[in-house]
């Protein structure tokens, strides 16, 4: 038997073949559509925000989304093959889930792979079927219970079915268990993924004895040498079953990073640059000092001084009233900002912006000029 253990980039390991969704995944062109913060259970280890845990809200990214039109936006957005569902628990909302999943094979073709994740391993045939014919390609379970009666049905109805589980530290023989078990019904891969810290789990696993590996990461001690010991024994110990350990690194350095780059290839604007080495976009930024904002009417009165006064293109600067600041080109504010600043009567922060291509736009640094 003897199967052989690949190494992957970022410390992630696979023995047999990588699920097209995680294949997808790692190129950064799936879209993550998290259809509901609502679920049935409970785990301790969940790390959802608390603007999502328990509030039955539809993401797709990280942008909130109001209609179908934000869904196609995103897909559109980051060039998108595939969409992963997530919650939550999707199951929670079928009907929504069903509509959404019907949504993208009609608007992106029968060839965009679509899989869910669920800790609903005793779903009904009916609701399976239902599933299948929305056009799901690939369902992945989390079991919560000795029942996998649903499991069993889901490859029985022709479904690609996985397991997805967080690696807990020390619990090596229980997973061993559920790998010989999965293997046993004949389920397609396990998925590992290592144990991460969140702002909702991280007391949690704090009182159970649980480390940080290290103060500048949210991986969790022991997570991954406890995968690496489940990836030795099936290495030895199974025929089919394809395992995948999914590092914390991985998900950032590769998946992330992929993501991100394809983003910003489609939304860059005329008056952003992007960073030399990091998926960031560069922008010039006036806006009020932190703490405060900028009226409307405020913003509006320095842009048209931008404008005539300064002659900048309008294809050079934006009023962003949801952000409630004015964007420009940076190489065009690093010139002006000095006379700018004793133009406008406005107390301002004037500066250079960096920034994820993401639909929140996280800033990861502000030079003031």
């Amino acid at each position: 038997m003897n199967r052989k253990i690949t190494e992957l980039e970022c410390d992630s390991l696979l023995i047999g073949e990588l699920p097209d969704g995680c294949r997808l995944c790692a190129k950064g062109s799936k879209m993550v559509l998290f259809v509901t913060g609502l679920c049935d259970s409970s785990c301790y280890y969940c790390p959802i925000s608390q603007n999502k845990a328990g509030h039955d809200v539809v993401f797709a990214d990280e942008m909130p989304v109001s209609d179908e039109t934000d869904i196609l936006f995103e897909t559109k957005a980051i060039q998108a093959e595939g969409a992963g569902i997530s919650g939550g628990d999707p199951l929670c909302q079928l009907e929504r889930t069903l509509e959404y999943i019907q949504l993208l094979k009609r608007e992106r073709g029968p060839d965009f792979h679509i899989h869910l994740y669920t800790s609903q391993t005793d779903i009904s045939e009916v609701d399976l079927q239902r599933l299948k014919t929305a056009g799901l390609d690939e369902i992945r379970f989390h079991p919560q219970t000795s029942d996998w009666s649903g499991i069993q049905r889901a490859i029985q109805v022709g479904f690609v079915v996985g397991i997805e589980v967080p690696s807990l530290p020390g619990k090596h023989d229980d997973l061993i268990e559920l790998t010989r078990r999965a293997e046993e019904i004949g389920v397609s891969f396990l998925n590992i993924n290592e144990l991460e810290a969140s702002e909702t789990n991280f007391d949690k696993l704090v009182s159970l004895g649980m480390k940080l590996t290290s103060m500048d990461g949210a991986s969790i001690k022991g997570s991954a040498s406890t995968a690496r010991k489940v990836l030795d024994w099936s290495k030895d110990n199974l025929r089919n079953l394809s395992v995948h350990f999914c590092s914390a690194r991985f998900k950032d350095s590769v998946q992330m990073r992929n993501r991100l780059e394809r983003r910003l290839e489609q939304t860059i604007r005329e008056l952003e640059e992007r960073d030399d080495s990091d998926p960031l976009l560069i922008l010039g930024i006036v806006r009020a000092p932190h703490g405060s904002l900028l009226s409307s009417s405020e913003l509006e009165s320095i842009y048209q001084i931008l404008e005539t006064q300064f002659s900048v293109p309008i294809n050079l600067l934006n009023l962003d009233e949801e952000r409630k600041r004015i964007e420009i080109a940076p190489w065009v504010l690093e010139e002006i900002a000095e006379t700018l600043r004793n133009t406008i009567t406005n107390i301002v922060e004037i500066g250079i912006a960096f920034e994820y291509p993401t639909w929140d736009r996280l800033q990861t640094m502000f030079n003031p000029l």
